[in-house]
């Protein structure tokens, strides 16, 4: 017997969460499913939600992908200043189905897939337990064409009843362990990428910077010697020369000084998803902090490389192939005391040849 109330927890202003006993069941439409949640575990991504709330970039309304009439028939999407569920890391089973739904039957069990990649907002993309209600309610309500990605993939993932419901919860936050070594990394300038170099003060070595050919070069500040350099390197790619930092996003972002408002800049406007940004410094140092976002080395696959040489092809000999831990190296765990900095702990002292030491920093 489906309710029509529920006991709920909502966010609806920043730091502003109520608990919510008289929260309707949505009864299903024609597309969409309504799932009894089992299990949802809490994730340090649901703190960064309350506090931010609208300034969120995945509470915000999806920009593409998807006629902007049927989501005016989910009353789950809740973008901007709607209230929202949390709670992204979920088992759900079955118990209702719309007429028009085809891929799911009462009764099946599903970890939940979060992110809908396939639906951007804008700086972010959907998600389930942001701009969609998420799962620290008893029952939710999920839209057959937001779950199915335009190559047919579900974003729910079918399990037995084999696991517990509290274990299948955590295979989302060990799959973000898992895939942060997993990752092949690039170790040079990307083959036919946009590249961006600005020079602020010194002398530099361009050579060996291009060991694979860029599809474009735009350069700022080079003296006519680097610039000669930068010419014979490339080949018969001719570089573009620029008097100021130009609108565009690059692959790769190659910045030869110590200035942290130009590194902020282009760290902020100029570097593009799964991009390198090679500082050089050239014995030179910054003397102040500088801010980067760190996030996006989780969720873009950013990298930051660097050298206090004056020749930036140095940087990229230090990039590993992968994200895996070497055998037997040293290692320093930020963030140990957390519960995924814990799973990093538990999987680094699993591996067949352990690192022969590490530091946990509970910051």
């Amino acid at each position: 017997m489906i309710p029509e109330k529920q006991v709920a927890v909502q966010l609806v202003g920043p730091d502003e969460l109520v608990l919510n006993e008289e929260k309707d069941v949505h009864k299903p439409g024609p597309h969409q499913i309504l799932g009894k949640v089992e299990s949802v575990g809490l994730c340090f991504s649901d703190m960064k939600l309350l506090h931010a709330f609208t300034g969120h970039p995945r509470k915000g309304p999806i920009i593409e992908g998807i006629d902007q009439e049927i989501l005016k028939e989910i009353p789950s999407y809740v973008p901007n200043e709607l209230p929202t569920v949390p709670g992204h890391e979920a088992v759900v089973e079955i118990v209702a189905v719309g007429k028009g739904v085809t891929d799911y039957k009462i009764g099946e069990r599903y970890l939940v897939q979060t992110d809908y990649r396939h639906l951007p907002t804008d700086g972010s993309k959907a998600a389930f337990g942001y701009n969609f209600e998420g799962a620290l309610q008893q029952y939710v309500l999920m839209d057959e064409r937001i779950i199915t990605a335009p190559d047919g993939e579900s974003f729910l993932i079918p399990v037995t009843d084999e696991s517990s419901a509290s274990a299948v919860a955590l295979v989302e936050p060990w799959a973000c362990v898992e895939d942060a070594y997993i990752t092949r990394e690039r170790q040079t300038i990307k083959a036919g990428g946009k590249v961006l170099i600005v020079k602020e003060g010194g002398d530099y070595d361009l050579s060996g910077l291009f060991p694979k050919k860029p599809g474009s070069v735009v350069a700022v500040g080079l003296s006519d010697k680097e610039k000669k350099q930068l010419e014979s390197e490339l080949g018969g790619l001719k570089p573009v020369y620029a008097d100021a930092i130009p609108e565009d996003l690059f692959e790769d972002v190659i910045y030869l000084g110590v200035n942290k408002g130009t590194f902020e800049t282009l760290e902020k406007t100029r570097f593009a998803e799964r991009g390198i940004m090679n500082v050089a410094t050239a014995g030179r140092k910054f003397g102040e902090p500088v801010m980067l976002d760190v996030g996006r080395i989780h969720y873009e696959g950013t990298r930051f490389i660097g050298t206090s040489s004056n020749k930036p092809a140095d940087s990229y000999k230090y990039i590993p192939a992968t994200g895996e831990i070497p055998d037997e190296s040293d290692i320093l765990i930020v963030g140990a005391a957390g519960p995924m900095g814990t799973m990093h702990v538990i999987r680094s002292l699993s591996l067949a040849k352990a690192p022969k030491k590490y530091s946990r920093d509970r910051y």
